[in-house]
């Protein structure tokens, strides 16, 4: 079956759990939300008064305090149970590396695993090629600290970018950038892009939308950019999309550069 016309395969993760799914149908359901408000008048009279307020100001996710609440379960949407974690980690392992490994030699060494979090994908990456070494970094020092050692992987704390010295021939992005302020990306990304060794691969994988952003963007935690935005991010790469997915009724987009 296939999805749409560019002839993306249909494939959806969805939450199991009955109890969950209908918790999460009442936390987004718009009447159910009106209704809270209705029924607590201060939260409904502060959400007023603050309206103009909330609408221009940046939110960004507080990671060590996600971090020191769900642990290591924080790095996926918490619409999904901790009992799928393993669930929901192990099919977009199947969807990512399927496609990328449609565009490796086997030959590549060097990887990088930028935004690893508590590093879900980063022993996956090593198995790319039987001598690949996995540098696998997260500005988030609480998730490095979860992450479990793996042959052949070694996890950093950045601090900084400086801290990345070495070139790469694979650079492994999964679901970070839309955390990440617009007007900041470009400079990250033309820093990840000088530390790509000569015909090597970029991996995007990035939650989408088909809106285009109307005026200044204005981060709400999570930014859903749509395809056109990263493929003209990652324009000196030729990034190209070959997948998409749903989770949770989210759109994911895959894509692939090569330098």
């Amino acid at each position: 079956m296939l999805k749409n016309k560019k002839n993306y395969l249909d494939k959806d993760i969805s939450v199991k759990s009955k109890f969950k799914i209908l918790q999460n149908y009442i936390k987004n359901n718009k009447i159910f939300r009106f209704l809270l408000l209705i029924l607590n008048p201060i939260d409904l009279i502060n959400k007023i008064k603050n309206y103009k307020i909330d609408k221009f100001k940046v939110v960004k996710i507080n990671w060590k305090l996600r971090t020191e609440k769900y642990g290591k379960y924080g790095v996926i949407s918490t619409d999904t149970p901790q009992s799928e974690f393993n669930y929901v980690t192990n099919l977009q392992k199947k969807i990512m590396f399927s496609n990328l490994r449609r565009f490796v030699t086997k030959k590549e060494k060097k990887i990088l695993d930028y935004g690893c979090g508590s590093g879900r994908f980063s022993e996956e990456l090593t198995k790319i090629n039987h001598k690949a070494k996995v540098i696998a970094v997260d500005t988030e020092k609480k998730l490095i600290s979860l992450a479990q050692p793996k042959n052949r992987v070694t996890y950093v704390w950045l601090k900084n970018l400086s801290q990345i010295k070495m070139k790469f021939d694979i650079i492994f992005i999964a679901n970070v950038l839309g955390g990440i302020e617009k007007k900041s990306l470009p400079k990250l990304i033309s820093f990840l892009i000088s530390k790509l060794n000569k015909n090597g691969i970029i991996f995007l994988s990035e939650h989408i939308s088909n809106k285009k952003i109307q005026g200044p963007e204005i981060l709400k935690g999570w930014a859903f950019r749509d395809d056109d935005f990263y493929l003209r991010l990652f324009k000196k790469v030729l990034l190209k999309k070959v997948d998409e997915y749903k989770y949770n009724d989210y759109r994911t987009s895959i894509y692939v550069g090569k330098k």
